[in-house]
């Protein structure tokens, strides 16, 4: 009974090298799980920023269909801001969205680069290929 009660005075804790092992385990798991966390993130980002922009294209269709075409574009900078010209931000105030005034951005790196969504009598075109795939429309300049 002495001696059980000696033991539990004397442990008092981890040593350091139980924690050094432990501490080198959670760096190699940090170390794996990190990029596909980075990669998941900048795939919800791409998701998201597609649904903006084809809520954008959508509401300006939409328009053109009841008032007859706009023609004009959107343009994204390379910042990742969205900005319409006169015509197209009408179509987008009647439907309750707008750029003008509000800053309305794109954050994956995938929509982040100078392009332009043009509005034509010919259909949506969009001027960067990878954007276009992605919003599932036409590609032009």
């Amino acid at each position: 009974m002495n001696n059980l009660k000696e033991k539990k005075l004397n442990n008092k804790g981890f040593s350091l090298v139980e924690l050094i092992i432990v501490i080198a385990i959670m760096a190699v798991l940090i170390g794996v799980l990190a990029p596909q966390y980075l990669k998941y993130v900048e795939k919800s980002r791409v998701s998201a920023d597609a649904d903006q922009l084809d809520k954008l294209i959508s509401a300006v269709e939409i328009y053109s269909a009841e008032n007859g075409v706009v023609e004009g574009e959107i343009t994204i900078d390379a910042n990742g801001v969205v900005k319409a010209n006169s015509a197209i931000e009408a179509a987008l105030t009647d439907a309750g969205l707008k750029t003008t005034g509000s800053t309305v951005k794109v954050t994956s790196k995938a929509f982040k680069k100078a392009a332009t969504i043009k509005f034509t009598t010919n259909g949506v075109k969009v001027s960067d290929a990878a954007m276009a795939t992605a919003l599932g429309r036409e590609q032009g300049t």
